[in-house]
């Protein structure tokens, strides 16, 4: 096991998880899991802020409860924020929480295969990066579950990765599209080779889980094939694993 962590799932504090913690945490011990990170989705399109906060201290005292009750894998907060591009002001807020890791994700798919909402989903993602104080980018290229996106040129992704590298965002090797669409991973082989080409080295793994048999699905063949520093936040801070 090349990567014993899973640092993208969600439970039932997400709107579509299928899991409660607890489960999960027993599933990573089996799997000799070292870390798990709870991802869990933040729509402020669908959610205030007092809605969310009141969920989080929820989730927060079960995540250190169980962390108590099993001290042999370390338990981590996260959130997976759709677009935080677009709330700047929650986004403040969210800093203050005891959180260790934010994912940043753009959900808002191309509505067709031109090269035009191509360029588009990815400029929201530029946009994140510019703006947003996170992490990781999730899933990169996830339009791919629905088009083609070869009609970019490298430019564009080539941008999003030089700015990432300037601020310190680590790229998410998300291995969902291995089981959902039979793809490599997101993003493609062929932008992690564009990534490392341009100094890009910093990268955590993950299962994007909704389901016990999905967590760490696909995570030990993926990272294999990578020589990248991998690892995981902590308290905001990124550790390596290597």
């Amino acid at each position: 096991m090349s990567y014993k962590a899973d640092t993208h799932m969600h439970s039932i504090y997400s709107y579509d998880g299928q899991m409660k913690l607890e489960d999960m945490v027993e599933r990573g011990m089996d799997l000799g899991l070292e870390y798990m990170a709870f991802t869990e989705h933040l729509e402020f399109g669908q959610i205030n802020m007092n809605q969310f906060l009141n969920r989080y201290d929820l989730y927060k005292r079960e995540v250190e409860r169980l962390q108590e009750l099993y001290p042999n894998i370390t338990l981590l907060k996260g959130v997976e924020v759709s677009n935080p591009e677009n709330y700047s002001e929650q986004m403040r807020v969210l800093k203050m929480l005891d959180l260790d890791y934010i994912i940043g994700s753009n959900h808002i798919l191309p509505d067709d295969n031109s090269k035009r909402e191509i360029l588009l989903y990815y400029q929201r993602i530029l946009g994140m990066v510019i703006n947003c104080d996170i992490d990781a980018v999730g899933h990169l290229d996830y339009l791919r579950r629905r088009v083609d996106d070869s009609l970019l040129p490298n430019d564009m992704i080539g941008v999003i990765f030089k700015e990432m590298i300037r601020k310190n965002i680590a790229l998410e090797i998300n291995t969902s599209a291995v089981r959902r669409s039979g793809l490599d991973s997101f993003p493609s082989d062929e932008k992690l080779e564009l990534y490392r080409s341009l100094g890009g080295n910093m990268v955590t793994y993950g299962s994007d889980a909704h389901r016990l048999y999905e967590i760490y699905d696909a995570i030990d063949e993926v990272s294999s094939k990578y020589d990248f520093n991998q690892g995981v936040f902590v308290k905001r801070k990124f550790l390596s694993l290597k």
